[in-house]
């Protein structure tokens, strides 16, 4: 989770350092030698959401080629490769699954968001609309691509994979579900991360292949992308909550079928053939 975090915050710095003289160079290229009129073109370009989008994906792939260099180190052999578990109905199931997940999310943001304080409701709302509200294409690209994978191959991956071999399943997936949580900075996101990364680790356990997880992480973040399409009088009023709430209830249960014959679906997994044990004593007349 550190070098994780330290990877990003590192890349980023690198880009914004790259894009301050972008910055310089576009003001110098205009002219513009007026200490105010440069203040204000310099804050204008540093408001670019696509610019500050596509920065923050650069450091999600540095971190992305982190994770593939140590999970691929880590990677148990008994995993399930991506064709092994691909079939429509674990695909549509994970749809479904997103979209609701993501609905409830949706859910009870709205109704807690009265109970927080403004500036933390504005702090991450800003977040969301950069992710969001950005260049669209930038924003799948990062969201929906990037992101799911760096972040499943060093929690579900790499954490999750190393702390079960010192503790029992749950605790495991709940530490790695708690660095999930920490890992997104600011409490609000980390609290439903904490929760999602709880669910994204029994998916790939029970699937055992990272690739389920990915492919449920993937289909959150994209519905996160649809749902904002969504007007917001229809989440403000009472009933626009409960149909949503109905909606997302019902792609649950379909969900969780479709999901459940994907399952059975998935052929069985072939385990690495273990080295001879060696025979009781067969060194002795080495005397080792």
């Amino acid at each position: 989770m550190i070098a994780a975090y330290l990877c990003q915050v590192v890349v980023s710095a690198i880009g914004m350092a790259v894009y301050t003289v972008v910055i310089i160079f576009g003001a110098a290229s205009q002219e513009i030698k007026n200490k105010e009129e440069l203040m204000d073109y310099t804050m204008e370009a540093m408001r670019n959401g696509t610019a500050i989008l596509l920065i923050g994906g650069i450091a999600v792939a540095a971190t992305l080629l982190l994770g593939a260099v140590w999970y691929k180190k880590y990677c148990p052999r008994e995993n399930r490769t991506w064709k092994q578990i691909w079939n429509s109905k674990l695909l549509a199931g994970m749809v479904l699954m997103g979209t609701a997940l993501q609905l409830m999310i949706s859910m009870c943001l709205n109704v807690i968001y009265p109970l927080l304080p403004k500036s933390t409701v504005s702090e991450y709302s800003e977040l969301m609309e950069t992710l969001i509200g950005g260049n669209a294409v930038i924003s799948i690209i990062v969201t929906v691509i990037l992101a799911p994978v760096a972040e499943e191959l060093l929690f579900r991956g790499v954490a999750l994979q190393k702390a079960k071999k010192i503790m029992p399943f749950l605790w495991a997936n709940i530490l790695q579900a708690l660095m999930f949580g920490v890992y997104h900075g600011n409490w609000i996101q980390g609290i439903y991360a904490f929760f999602l990364g709880m669910l994204l680790g029994y998916v790939a356990e029970e699937f055992h292949s990272i690739w389920a997880s990915i492919l449920l992480h993937a289909c959150v973040n994209g519905s996160a992308q649809l749902l904002s399409l969504i007007p917001e009088k229809a989440t403000e009023r009472l009933t626009g909550i409960l149909v949503l709430a109905l909606v997302g209830v019902l792609f649950l249960i379909l969900a969780g079928k479709l999901l459940k014959m994907a399952k059975t679906e998935l052929p069985e997994l072939v385990y690495p053939k273990k080295p001879e044990e060696f025979i009781e004593n067969s060194f002795d007349e080495y005397n080792v």
